[in-house]
């Protein structure tokens, strides 16, 4: 049995310590419990804190291609969302052929290129091109030939009918002079007069037999180039290289094949030194406004889609487009449970293309309520939260604040909270000033005069919390200083004791 007297156990001696200690530490952590509610208020700021201010002059506004609208109550429209694919109109569609036989000697055309109506896709040379001009010129030159040949022969003639003339017109004359003086006898004034009008009847005849042969072989070399043109033209030549030709003298080979329409050429099927005729497509273009889209919806959601309803089509770029449905299927796909839509929208700028993805927004029916709306590239993200960016034009600067949304619809986003009507927002280049105010510290920095204590108190709170750090560390320190001594003091008095027995 235990004597009374002995000093306590080992084991109670280190608990008794342990006591100690954690005493110390609380009573040194008090304070920092006191101020437990304003830490948690800190690191749930520090948590959501967002992006900051950014100063853009006006020479960086005009860079960064910042615009802005003001926020205003708009109504909204209900819309459902659908994906689609981009397809070419079918009843817009060309097939290029070659007019003629040929060697293609240049291809100035690709897959994918949006060319104009008449512009040059490809040169072919050819023989048959050669040779219709060729025949051209020799006609040409037979024929003029021919009224060469005619004004000499009728020159020749009215030269001699003309003297003629002359001559009967002078013995006329001697004779009708004699007839007055009662020495000729009527019969001779009565015979020249007759020769003389004969002469001139004569000559009156040659004269309009050479224009009318004249004018009957110009009128033919004017068919005959007509007709010769109008030939060479379905050929592919163009007039103009007919008019050269028959200015020169000079026969060319070269045809040009040019695109019947504007549009995008979807296939090529051409190379250098191929031998093509017309039986062979060499490409196809596909006239790109109006174009069709051909959206996907799903069986529940068609009582909801009816013809002539406003369609807004976007690209993966995000390039929005406008177009209305102009016919909905009549049979649901068996395997993906979808009805076709077929939506037609101007595409003027070729934003479109045959092929392309797309996501369409179908509005529906008219307004539902009013809201306040912005666009959608008016928004950014940032550590999961919407913000956009309010421009204070007067201060010089852009303030990015986070809002709540709500429904979107026809490219516009309905702000429940974090906005108020009037309010300036950045609608093009809102991502730009997100990377400004993440990738830049200083942008963080306040404008001159401005006072910012919610600033201040996060240094503060920083500075709390570091000292506060510090006091436990020192707690625990004292605490097991403490146990130590308490346990060194009993094997002491252990050691003196059992000295003392003996």
């Amino acid at each position: 049995m235990r004597n009374s007297s002995a000093p306590l156990g080992l084991d109670t001696l280190i608990l008794v310590a342990l006591i100690f200690s954690l005493t110390i530490v609380c009573g040194i952590q008090q304070p920092v419990f006191g101020h437990s509610g304003d830490n948690e208020a800190f690191n749930e700021n520090e948590s959501s804190s967002g992006p900051k201010e950014v100063s853009v002059d006006e020479q960086g506004i005009r860079a960064l291609e910042i615009k802005t609208v003001k926020v205003q109550l708009q109504r909204l429209r209900k819309s459902l969302t659908a994906t689609g694919e981009v397809q070419a109109d079918e009843t817009r569609a060309f097939t290029v052929n070659p007019p003629v036989t040929g060697v293609v000697t240049a291809v100035l055309a690709k897959q994918g290129d949006i060319v104009k109506a008449g512009q040059v896709l490809a040169v072919v040379q050819s023989i048959e091109v050669a040779s219709n001009l060729t025949l051209l010129l020799n006609e040409r030159t037979r024929i003029t030939a021919e009224i060469s040949r005619v004004k000499t022969k009728y020159t020749s003639e009215l030269t001699l009918q003309n003297n003629q003339v002359q001559l009967n017109k002078s013995a006329f004359e001697r004779e009708d002079g004699l007839l007055k003086e009662g020495i000729s006898a009527r019969k001779n004034y009565l015979e020249a007069r007759n020769a003389y009008d004969s002469a001139l009847v004569r000559l009156a005849t040659l004269k309009l037999q050479l224009a009318q042969e004249v004018s009957l072989l110009e009128k033919q070399l004017a068919v005959t180039i007509h007709n010769a043109k109008g030939q060479l033209r379905i050929m592919g030549i163009a007039e103009s290289a007919v008019d050269d030709a028959l200015r020169t003298g000079e026969v060319t080979s070269a045809l040009s094949i040019k695109a019947p329409v504007a549009g995008c050429v979807i296939k090529r099927e051409i190379t250098l030194g191929e031998r093509v005729d017309p039986s062979k497509s060499i490409f196809s273009i596909v006239n790109l406004s109006p174009i069709w889209a051909m959206v996907d919806i799903y069986q529940e959601q068609i009582p909801k889609v009816k013809e002539g309803q406003q369609v807004l089509l976007a690209t993966p770029s995000n390039e929005r487009i406008s177009g209305r449905i102009s016919s909905v299927g009549s049979v649901v796909d068996n395997d993906t449970k979808t009805l076709h839509v077929r939506v037609i929208a101007d595409n003027p700028r070729g934003i479109l293309r045959p092929g392309m993805f797309v996501t369409a927004e179908i509005l529906l029916g008219s307004s539902t309520k009013t809201a306040l709306l912005v666009p959608e590239s008016a928004i950014v993200t940032y550590k999961d939260r919407p913000y956009v960016y309010m421009h204070h034009i007067g201060e010089g600067h852009f303030e990015p604040s986070a809002i709540g949304v709500g429904i979107k619809a026809g490219g516009l986003v309905e702000v429940t909270s974090g906005l108020h009507e009037g309010d300036l927002v950045v609608v093009s280049g809102a991502t730009q000033l997100l990377a400004q105010s993440v990738l830049k510290p200083e942008a963080e920095h306040q404008h001159q005069g401005e006072k910012h204590s919610d600033h201040h108190g996060h240094q503060e709170a920083e500075t709390h919390k570091a000292s506060s750090s510090a006091q436990i560390v020192m707690g625990f320190a004292l605490g097991l200083g403490a146990a130590f001594l308490i346990v060194v003091a009993w094997v002491l008095m252990a050691k003196l004791r059992k000295k003392s027995e003996d």
